[in-house]
């Protein structure tokens, strides 16, 4: 089975090949073919990654991946993503509601989101 993904990155291609062993797994991975090219229009870095990887190759065993969050182009694409953010903002941004990032198996047992109780100042 393999994943791939690209993204443009606001950064030039020296900049992202030194920084790359800074990515997360499957991103940093021996198995991840990293490619790095101009983006149209001076606009940046494309960032092409291709992650040829053993794993199940059937249909069925890919959404039984897929449900668990272990499917290699959700890691892959999220990983992408936030070292597209280390680069360009510096961190990776999280927020209150899920500060450990996402995660297939959290977000399935979110609740819906409820309007806070507004404070009241005696």
């Amino acid at each position: 089975m393999s994943a791939s993904s690209a993204v443009t990155i606001n950064c030039s291609e020296e900049e992202i090949a030194a920084r790359l062993p800074e990515a997360e797994s499957p991103l940093s991975d021996d198995a991840a073919q990293v490619s790095l090219a101009p983006a149209p229009g001076h606009r940046g870095t494309e960032v092409r990654v291709v992650l040829d990887k053993g794993g199940v190759g059937a249909a069925i065993g890919q959404k039984v991946a897929a449900v668990f969050g272990t499917d290699q182009q959700r890691q892959l694409d999220d990983a992408l993503r936030r070292f597209k953010q280390l680069l360009e903002a510096g961190e990776v941004i999280l927020s209150e509601g899920s500060p450990e990032g996402t995660d297939a198996k959290q977000q399935r047992q979110q609740r819906p989101a409820e309007p806070v109780a507004p404070t009241t100042t005696d």
